[in-house]
């Protein structure tokens, strides 16, 4: 990151990282802050670095700083670590020479790496991460002012940033996109890897106060040094690999604190480079393939849950076609019993079977022909012609009931021919 604190334990496959720096201030007047860096990790988990900087204010001022950070936890992909920042010592034109605790940065981080696939090939170079580094702290962290003097009051804040790894040049240690919230303003960069042994690093600090950058080069504008004054950040990283030796065999699972590779024998990282890159091209192989397993997974779990749901909707067609033919059944048996009563003449008999056959099966059109038949019987024509035409609605091929409305309406139906048109059905 370009100002705060991460849980980024790639250092542990290096023997040291130098960082050269130097941050633009002005354009004309040649104002900036240039600073070295040099980190590195040992066995335990723990990081130590060192840094000196030359600062644009205090004039003729200089800082040597010592870093510390300690590695705690690692669940699946999220890290956790707390370290100690910028124990100063200040010398020059400061107020004080002397070693300031008022600058001391105490920080706790919590970083996560996410792995996403990059089009449909979903090879081990199409794919970019994204880093999230959030967490807490104070001093310089949350309040490095330009003008070096430490503030009177130790303030503490949030920080946020990300990291974007974009699969561009990856052969070479890949293009990584920058933005992060230091507590003061909002920071942007661009981090290009070449022969992954070296990276340029370009970035704005204040980009959301950019408008007043270089405000003591301009004129008709002109204004002192800010504290919160935006710069132009140039820089170069040099990383040094672990030469070969023993002392690789003894590192520990903090080499390898990603998850699944908590318990991987990592002492193969410190031989050489070249087994460092064949370990992180097996890595990232694995990382893709447990994304893999993860969308099987979740689309394997879609499958059943749709099966799930085509086997209840097949039991209740099942249930409805069973429920129906039960029904249709037991219309059938009172439907059998209204006939043989009105074979019988004993119409009333007939007509509450008929009427128990109805209430079975509201859509029975043969029921609703033959209450007609009945009430014709019973001498109610009125009734007869309405069950009568119900049966055309619900059967309007059921052509015995057109023949008996037409004798019906010619007066001429016979109580033989009814019984016998009815009976048959």
């Amino acid at each position: 990151m370009i100002r705060i604190p991460s849980a980024d334990h790639a250092i542990l496959r290096k023997l040291l990282t130098i960082n050269l720096s130097y941050e633009i201030l002005s354009l004309y007047q040649g104002q900036g802050n240039t600073g070295l860096a040099i980190n590195t990790a040992n066995k335990s988990g723990y990081q130590y670095g060192i840094s000196f900087v030359k600062p644009e204010r205090p004039f003729n001022s200089a800082e040597l700083s010592f870093h510390f950070q300690k590695h705690m936890l690692v669940y699946g992909d999220i890290n956790f670590d707390i370290g100690i920042h910028d124990i100063a010592l200040m010398v020059g034109d400061y107020s004080s020479t002397k070693l300031d605790t008022r600058n001391i940065s105490f920080f706790a981080v919590l970083s996560s790496d996410k792995l996403t696939f990059w089009g449909e090939n979903r090879s081990d170079e199409d794919y970019f991460s994204i880093s999230t580094h959030l967490g807490i702290g104070s001093g310089k962290i949350v309040q490095d002012s330009q003008l070096g003097e430490p503030s009177s009051e130790q303030k503490i804040g949030a920080f946020l940033g990300f990291q974007f790894k974009i699969p561009f040049s990856n052969e070479n240690g890949g293009v990584t996109l920058l933005t992060e919230f230091d507590g003061m303003g909002l920071n942007i960069g661009l981090q290009i890897s070449m022969l992954k042994l070296y990276q340029i690093n370009l970035g704005i600090t204040r980009f959301d106060n950019f408008g007043n950058f270089s405000t003591e080069d301009k004129i008709d504008d002109y204004a002192k040094l800010r504290g919160d004054a935006p710069t132009i950040v140039l820089g170069l990283t040099i990383n040094v690999p672990r030469l070969y030796g023993n002392k690789g065999r003894n590192i520990s699972r903090y080499s390898i604190n990603r998850g699944i590779y908590s318990k991987t024998d990592s002492s193969i990282l410190f031989y050489n480079p070249i087994c460092t890159e064949v370990v992180e091209t097996l890595r990232d192989s694995i990382h893709i393939g447990n994304n893999l397993i993860e969308n099987l997974e979740d689309h394997n779990i879609m499958l059943l849950h749709q099966e799930a749901v085509l086997l209840d909707s097949m039991h209740n067609n099942l249930f409805q076609k069973n429920l129906s033919q039960s029904k249709q059944n037991k219309a059938m048996r009172h439907l059998s019993r209204s006939l043989r009563f009105f074979y019988d003449e004993r119409y009333k008999d007939a007509l509450s079977e008929v009427n128990t056959a109805i209430e079975v099966n509201p859509n029975f059109a043969i029921a609703y022909g033959r209450r007609g038949s009945i009430y014709y019987k019973l001498g109610d024509i009125r009734k007869a012609t309405l069950n009568w035409n119900a049966a055309l609605q619900l059967d309007p091929e059921f052509t015995e009931i057109y023949d008996m409305l037409k004798a019906s309406d010619e007066n001429r139906l016979e109580s033989v021919e009814i019984s016998k048109k009815l009976g048959e059905n």
